[in-house]
Formats: structure tokens, sequence, C-alpha cells
């Protein structure tokens, strides 16, 4: 099939979070199994052409599009070789991408053009596929950014001008990101304003609100892990006002879990660790614990398990039941690493332990891929106490790094952690979002962590377990050929 992928994210060039990793890992796993996926998101100020081998698309002229009242110069580029088994298309746009940052500036203030930024992106990649008569068979859009592309071809080109079936499908990577706005919205859209109040596709108690269009107008919806779907139809907590619309899709909505890159992410050939290991051979984790203790200037004589946590600094990650725990556990003998960035409060609240305890709290409020996975390899249990979690990567990445994830028992954790008091255990796993419960996981874990044999049977249950992208990438496949089957019938 022809997959037309519309994200706003790409890793490693283009990456603020999980969706990032996704969109490349899912890309590529396609492109394996035969399938013709080209990716088109926008080009950001902030690329290094050069280094990313960014070029223009020379068989392409300049081109004008609209967006609302304004006309915005644009030019196709690629990156990479046009050989490549994913091909990956950026659209320059001074006047709305020129800038450097993805969803908001160097200070974590969103653009207030996000919505004409979004809606340029749309049109261009329909525009895209039909400048290179290339039909496509499914537009796969991700997250609320690239709704408006679902929204246009239903619309704009309804049953014309985008070559081949053009099926649709919406991959919900967090319901709480859902691009709410004004309802003069419609207009930087080009959409008719009567989709903006009731009862139209765009409208949310007053407003605009792109997710819920999305849910509604495309052939097909999913999310990234089965439990996450569940938790998203029946609890407004997780649903975020949005439950009635997904549980009204039924069998058109699912959850497919996210799978792991193990190319990028492989603890027996990752250049960023002091040395290899794997499940027959620990040896070079104790290296690596060694090692990073030493970099971030951490003392484990006590004995108990270095815990390492890598991602945003937000309250959706659990911190707040994390950081009013770390004074106690350091005393008791637990050592921290924590690297990160995100909420200035919860950013604070780490330096303040870390500065309290220097020999046991390590805060690093910065992104550093490379450490990284050195915190990833060198810790003993890795820390996800989410409040939700649509899927995570992260847990799987720390089961493959031989570090047992202790978690709360949500989205995408429930579906791949399993508590280490029962068979076929890999991590630690807590019901309630309080920090009674999170420290009664790690009274667990600082048990187990006594019995060397038993722990080291759950270390390579963890690292043998595979949640690689082929499984993934089948039932997607499914999903493409049910929303190609939709959109012959426009």
């Amino acid at each position: 099939m022809n997959v037309l992928m519309v994200s706003a994210e790409m890793a490693p060039f283009a990456k603020v979070g999980g969706l990032a990793d996704v969109v490349t890992a899912l890309s590529a796993a396609l492109a394996a199994r035969k399938h013709d996926v080209r990716v088109v998101m926008p080009l950001y100020g902030h690329l290094d052409r050069d280094r990313e081998k960014i070029r223009p698309l020379a068989k392409l002229p300049p081109l004008s599009l609209r967006v609302g009242h304004q006309m915005h110069d644009i030019r196709f580029h690629m990156r990479g070789s046009p050989r490549s088994k994913v091909k990956v298309y950026l659209v320059e746009c001074p006047t709305l991408y020129g800038r450097e940052g993805v969803y908001s500036d160097v200070n974590g203030e969103a653009f207030p053009d996000v919505l004409a930024r979004a809606a340029l992106h749309g049109q261009a990649a329909l525009l895209l596929a039909r400048l290179l008569d290339w039909p496509v068979d499914v537009i796969h859009a991700h997250d609320a950014e690239a709704v408006p592309a679902i929204l246009f071809r239903s619309h704009w080109y309804a049953g014309r001008e985008v070559p081949g079936p053009a099926g649709s499908l919406l991959t919900i990577h967090n319901l709480a990101h859902q691009d709410i706005h004004p309802t003069a919205g419609v207009d930087t859209l080009g959409l008719p304003r009567s989709m903006a109040s009731y009862p139209g596709l765009l409208e949310f108690h007053g407003k605009l609100n792109l997710l819920k269009a999305g849910i509604l107008a495309a052939d097909r919806v999913n999310t990234v892990s089965p439990t996450y779907a569940g938790e998203t139809t029946t609890d407004p907590e997780f649903g975020y006002g949005l439950e009635g619309a997904l549980a009204g899709r039924g069998d058109s909505y699912s959850g497919i879990l996210n799978g792991a890159d193990y190319e990028t992410w492989d603890p027996r050939r990752d250049q960023a660790l002091p040395a290899p290991f794997g499940p027959k051979d620990l040896s070079g984790k104790d290296v690596c614990r060694n090692e990073l203790l030493k970099e971030l200037g951490l003392k484990q004589e006590d004995g108990k398990p270095l815990c390492g946590f890598v991602g945003r600094l937000v309250y959706q990650k659990g911190l707040n039941l994390l950081l009013p725990l770390l004074g106690r556990l350091a005393e008791d003998g637990f050592t921290f690493a924590l690297l990160g960035t995100g909420d200035k409060k919860l950013e604070a609240a780490a330096r303040e332990a870390a500065a309290r305890h220097p020999d046991k709290v390590a805060f690093v409020g910065a992104f550093d891929e490379s450490l990284a996975h050195r915190i990833y390899a060198g810790s003993d249990l890795f820390l996800m106490p989410s409040l939700f979690e649509p899927c995570g990567l992260s847990q799987m990445y720390s089961l493959r790094y031989g570090t047992l994830p202790v978690v709360r028992r949500t989205g995408g954790l429930a579906d791949t952690i399993i508590d280490a008091g029962r068979k076929r255990g890999n991590g630690f796993v807590f019901e309630d979002a309080s920090g009674e419960d999170l420290l009664a996981a790690l009274r667990r874990a600082e048990v187990l962590w006594e019995d060397r044999k038993v722990w080291r049977e759950v270390q390579v249950r963890g690292m043998e377990c595979d949640f690689s992208w082929g499984r993934s990438a089948a039932r997607y496949e499914k999903l493409y050929r049910a929303a190609r089957r939709a959109g012959k019938g426009m």
C-alpha cells in the first residue's frame, strides 16, 4: 500500500516526545513489509539542512498556499536520498515554520499561529501527493496537529484531486493534547463556519476542537495501547471530554501497542554505553552502573538499588508522587538518576532534592540522548509512576537494558509490565496514584533486590521480552485495509 504519513515530529531530527520515535519506527517497519511510506512534515527553522541532508525537491517549483486570509510561499524539500526506503518530505514556509520550535518557542510558550501551521501542513501533504501523481491508499494522521489533512480530504478534495482512495486513519498518541481554539479559527482552516457550531464536527463546548473533529471524520481511529483505548471510552479522567465521541466509533476505534526500536535500543551494541551486555552476560551492566555513579557523582555504598528516571517533568508522569519520597528513600540508601525538563516547579523540586542529598540524588535538567541511554543501562530500577500513560516506550527500553520498571497499572504500562510477584513477572506494578502505593512497590523491589538469584531471573525475563514493531505493523496493515475500503466509498 501507499501510506502518506502526516506528522509534526519524526526522530531523531524533530523530536518532542514519543510520537517522533513511533513515526520513525513504524514507517521503517511498514517499509520492511514492502509498503511505500512517505512522511510529510514541516521544515522547522532550527533544522540543520546540511547535517540532515535536506535538499529542495527540484522537480517541484515554489508555490503559494492560502491559509485563512493570508497567502504563504512554500517549497517542498526531501531529507536524505530519493532511494531511501522511507521517503521524508518537508514543507518550507518561512512565515510559519521559519523559527525554532515544533509546537512552542524556546520559553515553552505555544505559538499563537499553531492552527495556521497545522492548516498549511495538512494542505501541503495532500497537494504533494497530487503534484507527484502518487496514488494514496491511506492518509495516516498523527495527533491533532495532523487532523486538517483528514478534514481537507473530506471537504476540499472529496472524491477528486487526491489520487487513490486515500482512506484515513487517525492515531491518537495522547488524548490530553486536543488543539482547542476559538471558533473563529474555522476561517483559518478555510472550512464552512457551520462546522464550528453544534452539531458540527469541530464544535466542542463553544470552541473548536481539532482532535474531536478528527475522531468523527477519520475512517478509522486508533490509539497506542489496548488498555488506553478502553480507558478513554469509559473514564472521563482519561477521555478528557471525548470519551463519548470515542465510544461512539464502536469497532472503528481500537488500540495497537507501540513497538520498541531495538536497532537503537540494544545494550549489546549501544555506542553510548561504556560496556556492552546482554541476557547471557550481564557483567557489562555492572560496569555501566559504576560509570554512571561516577559520572553523576553518586554513591551506592548501602547496596540499595539505583533508580533511573528519563522523561518530561510533567504531572502526567507522576513526578508529584515521586519527588516527595526522594529524601526519605535517599536516607535509606536508594540512589536516583533523574533526567528531563518540563514544569518549572517540578524541575525546582528535583534540583532541591539533589542539593539536599548530593551523594544520592542527581538531577540533569536537559535533553541528553546519550545520557538517557546510560541511565537505562546503569540503573537497577526505572521509575514510571504515571497518572496515565497511553503506551509508554521507556518501560520497553528499560526491560531490554535489564532495568526493572516500577509502574502504575494504567494504559500501555498495564499491557507490558507484570508484577514480579506473579508468574512471568518483569517489573513492579502498583495500583493507586498515591505516594504510599509507589513507596510500597519500591519496598517490594528492595526486598527482591536482596535475593540476587531471583532478581537476575526477573532481569533476564525482562530482557527477553519482545515488543518489536513487526507485530504492531501487521495490525496497522489491517487498519489500513479497512480505511482504504472506506476511502473508496467517498
